[in-house]
């Protein structure tokens, strides 16, 4: 069982992600495409992660960055229940190519993207 620091870090980590999430989302928020901004915002959030893994796996892990940053700031920033629903609000509304599109950028982006991070921040950092 975690103790209340873990709990109280990452709680004030995922605090902060989501509020910048929710940022973002408020300054470029379309409602026609707002489901890009959730894509955007979560490759992005997959390319931090595999900078902050990288970092743990050249450094040791440590409190701050793992309960912090990955599972706190990046998990709160990170919008994957929103992604299931716009998912599935976009076939709701007959938007089902769309919708598959959305799906495969997100997943295959992020992905692609967390390796990419990973590989780029482990070489710099040798």
């Amino acid at each position: 069982m975690p103790g209340m620091g873990q709990i109280l870090t990452v709680g004030a980590g995922g605090a902060i992600g989501a509020v910048c999430r929710f940022f973002l989302q408020y300054c470029f928020a379309n409602a026609s495409h707002r489901q890009w901004i959730v894509v955007a915002i979560n490759l992005a959030g997959c390319a931090l992660i595999g900078v902050a893994w990288a970092l743990v796996d050249k450094y040791g892990s440590s409190t701050w960055l793992n309960q912090g940053i990955i599972a706190g700031i990046l998990g709160g920033f990170t919008t994957y229940s929103t992604f299931a629903w716009d998912s599935f609000d976009l076939v709701r509304n007959g938007r089902s190519l769309e919708a598959g599109l959305y799906v495969a950028v997100t997943i295959i982006g992020g992905f692609l993207l967390c390796a990419l991070a990973y590989t780029a921040t482990e070489k710099l950092l040798k």
